[in-house]
């Protein structure tokens, strides 16, 4: 379902009509509005988070809808990664991220009663516990795999800058939608999670590129980045659940 609804007038002093009202500066003051959203995020009682992955160049919009789908993929599309992040407080485990790698592997992960764990098709048999965890593990085995990001925005981002209203795009298979939101730029150290010789890895990306959506209501809606090296990502963000 697609919305072109207007930005509303976000001028009203009262944070119930203005979720940007307890933000000086409103949606313009970029970093203010990153910190909401992070604490919105980790607030939130459930998010459903898709992702996709490149490393030939920025990832097309229709990437997702193409790899979730029959549509061959040709030699001339990027190798691409797809997944999810879902986190459901009521649930057991309570947090799952899944991704189907490039190279055939598919990795989940999860976080159940405070415990990560994590299995794949080919390079971990079983389910492994992760005890003592990585700081890797950390990131991508926790609820916090959703504010990681914009954390990261704010801690490195040197020209973290607000570049207008507009409709963010969403293209997952069955959770097409645009959605009015304000457009965040700027470059920042992004940290590469990924998968290899059977654990989670971590590493340091400085220098990537990003654009950030957020809606009137102060949620993340897409994040994407572009790395020097040419990997990129993007996350759409489809619903999270009020405390």
């Amino acid at each position: 379902m697609a919305t072109n609804e207007p930005l509303p007038d976000l001028t009203a002093s009262s944070a119930l009509t203005n979720p940007f009202a307890a933000t000086d500066g409103g949606p313009e003051n970029a970093r203010g509005a990153v910190q909401a959203a992070v604490e919105l995020v980790e607030a939130a009682s459930s998010f459903h988070i898709t992702f996709t992955l490149s490393d030939g160049g920025p990832v097309p919009l229709g990437a997702a809808a193409v790899m979730g789908s029959a549509i061959p993929v040709t030699l001339a599309t990027p190798a691409l990664e797809h997944g999810h992040a879902i986190y459901d407080d009521g649930a057991d485990p309570a947090f799952e991220h899944y991704v189907d790698r490039a190279d055939g592997e598919e990795v989940y992960r999860y976080e159940m009663d405070g415990q990560y764990m994590m299995t794949a098709t080919n390079a971990v048999p079983g389910l492994l516990v992760l005890d003592p965890p990585s700081a890797a593990d950390r990131y991508l085995c926790s609820r916090t795999f959703a504010s990681a990001r914009l954390r990261e925005v704010l801690i490195s981002s040197p020209d973290l800058a607000f570049a207008g209203g507009e409709q963010a795009h969403l293209a997952w298979p069955g959770r097409k939608a645009a959605h009015a939101a304000y457009r965040y730029t700027g470059t920042f150290t992004a940290m590469r999670a990924d998968f290899e010789d059977g654990a989670n890895t971590l590493r340091a990306v400085e220098d990537a590129e990003f654009e950030l959506w957020i809606d009137p209501r102060g949620y993340p809606r897409r994040f994407d980045y572009s790395s020097p090296d040419g990997h990129s990502e993007r996350y759409e963000f489809h619903g999270f659940g009020m405390p």
